[in-house]
C-alpha cells in the first residue's frame, strides 16, 4: 500500500477510548508507518502508548493541533492530510492548505450531523468543505444528510468503519468475566459505548425491571465510561438492585471477553438535543456481531446499517422503554433463535466490514487514485447481508470467516 507523506491530525487518537478514536487507529495503523505523522490531543498515557509506535506523533493540548503546523509541514515533507472526524477541526482546514499540505481528506461520523442542522456550525462547515478534496461519510442516510447541506461543494466518497474478526470472534471464554462481577449462569446482557444520554441507557435502565420480571436470573452489563456514568449507577440501584454492573472503562485486552461472557448485545441508542447529536454507525455492534452475539440496537443517524433487521439482530425505536423491554425479552425467550441470529451476524461481519479494505480506500483517497468499490450501503446492504443471514446454518463453524 503505497501512499504520499501524510498527516492526520485528530482530536480522538489513542489512548483515549471512543469509538472515533477506533475509526482513526484502526485505518492509521493500517498505513506505511513511513510516510506518516500523527499530531493528535494528549490524553493521559499518551506517552507510554505513542513510544510503541513505528509514526511520530505529536502531542498537543486542546484545540491547539495546528500550532507550529507549517514548521511540521516542511520537516516531514508532508503532502497529503487526512482529518478524522470534520467536526470541529475541519473548519480550520485552510490553515492545513495554508500550511503546505496539498491534498485534504475530511471524515464525517454521527456529531457532524448536529453540526448540518444548526445554522452557525453549518455554515462553517460550508466554509471549510471548499478544502477538502474529499469528504467520506460511514452510511448512506450520512450521504445524503452531508450533500443536502454542502450541495456540490466537495466529493463524497463512503469510507466506513469496521471490526477486527481476529480479535472479535466467537469462541472465546467468558467465565472469568461473569466471576469477577458476579454474573451468575443465568442470561447476560451486555452494552458498550461511551456513557453519553445519546446512547440511551437511561432508557435501557427504564425496561429493566420488565426484563427481570421475566428473567429473574438476567443480568445487564453496561461497559464504558462517561459523564452519565454516576447518574446510571445510581438509577440502576434504584431500578433493579443486584442485577446491573457498570464496569467503567475496561482494557482492550479484556473487551472481547466481555462479549463472550453475554448472550445478546444491546446498544439502545437515540436521537437528542432535537436531532443534533445522533448515532454514527455503532462500532461496537459490530464488534458483538463478530463475537457471535445477536444485537438490538436503537435507531438513530446510521445505527440502523449496523444490523439486517430480524437477520444479525432488531431495530428498535430505543426512546420506548417497552419496546426495548419487549425486544430483550424476546430474545432470551428464544435461546436457538438469538444464536442463529448472533451466526448471521457473525457471517455479515466477515463478508462486509473489513478494515484492510477500509484502509486500501483511504489511501487511495490520499494518493488521489480511483478508489474502487464502496463498503455496501443503503438498500444493496440490506439485500447482500440478508442473503448472508439466510445462508447461515446449524452446521456453520461461526469462529470462522
Amino acid at each position: 500500500m503505497d501512499i504520499p507523506r501524510t498527516l492526520v491530525m485528530t482530536g480522538h487518537f489513542p489512548p483515549e477510548p471512543g469509538g472515533i478514536q477506533t475509526f482513526t487507529w484502526e485505518l492509521v495503523r493500517r498505513l506505511p508507518a513511513d510516510r506518516l505523522l500523527v499530531v493528535a490531543a494528549a490524553w493521559p498515557g499518551a506517552a507510554e502508548f505513542d513510544a510503541g509506535l513505528d509514526f511520530p506523533v505529536v502531542r498537543r493540548h486542546g484545540y491547539l493541533l495546528f500550532r507550529g503546523l507549517r514548521r511540521l509541514v516542511a520537516e516531514h515533507r508532508v503532502h497529503a492530510g487526512w482529518i478524522p472526524a470534520a467536526a470541529p477541526f475541519a473548519i480550520y482546514a485552510p490553515l492545513v492548505k495554508a500550511a503546505g499540505v496539498k491534498r485534504l481528506i475530511a471524515s464525517t461520523h454521527g456529531q457532524e450531523f448536529g453540526w448540518f442542522r444548526a445554522a452557525p456550525t453549518r455554515a462553517a462547515l460550508r466554509g471549510a468543505a471548499r478544502t477538502f478534496d474529499a469528504l467520506t461519510y460511514l452510511t448512506e442516510p450520512g450521504r445524503a444528510e452531508i450533500a443536502d447541506a454542502l450541495g456540490d461543494r466537495t466529493r463524497l466518497v463512503q469510507l466506513a468503519g469496521a471490526v477486527d474478526t481476529r480479535r472479535f470472534h466467537p469462541g472465546l471464554d467468558g467465565a472469568a468475566v461473569r466471576r469477577r462481577h458476579g454474573l451468575g449462569n443465568g442470561p447476560v446482557v451486555v452494552s458498550v459505548s461511551r456513557l453519553v444520554r445519546r446512547k440511551g441507557h437511561d432508557r435501557l435502565l427504564d425496561a429493566w425491571p420488565e426484563i427481570v420480571r421475566r428473567h429473574p436470573d438476567a443480568r445487564l452489563v453496561i461497559v464504558g465510561d462517561g459523564p452519565m456514568r454516576r447518574r446510571l449507577t445510581d438509577q440502576a440501584a434504584r431500578a433493579a438492585p443486584g442485577t446491573v454492573t457498570l464496569t467503567g472503562p475496561v482494557t482492550a485486552a479484556d473487551l472481547p471477553l466481555y462479549y463472550a461472557a453475554a448472550d445478546a448485545f444491546v446498544l439502545p441508542c437515540r436521537d437528542n438535543r432535537r436531532g443534533l447529536q445522533v448515532e454514527g454507525l455503532g462500532l461496537s455492534v459490530l464488534e458483538a456481531s463478530a463475537a457471535g452475539l445477536p444485537v438490538v440496537v436503537g435507531r438513530s443517524g446510521g445505527s440502523p446499517e449496523s444490523v439486517v433487521d430480524g437477520g444479525t439482530g432488531t431495530v428498535v425505536d430505543a426512546a420506548d422503554p417497552s419496546a426495548l423491554a419487549r425486544t430483550l425479552n424476546g430474545l432470551l425467550d428464544d435461546p436457538r433463535g438469538a444464536r442463529l441470529m448472533g451466526e448471521a451476524g457473525r457471517r455479515w461481519v466477515c463478508d462486509a466490514w473489513s478494515w484492510d479494505q477500509a484502509a486500501s480506500r483511504l489511501a487511495s483517497l490520499l494518493r488521489g487514485s480511483p478508489t474502487g468499490a464502496a463498503t455496501p450501503s443503503g438498500r444493496a446492504v440490506r439485500l447482500e447481508l440478508q442473503d448472508a443471514a439466510r445462508r447461515v446454518s446449524p452446521t456453520w463453524d461461526s469462529g470462522s470467516c
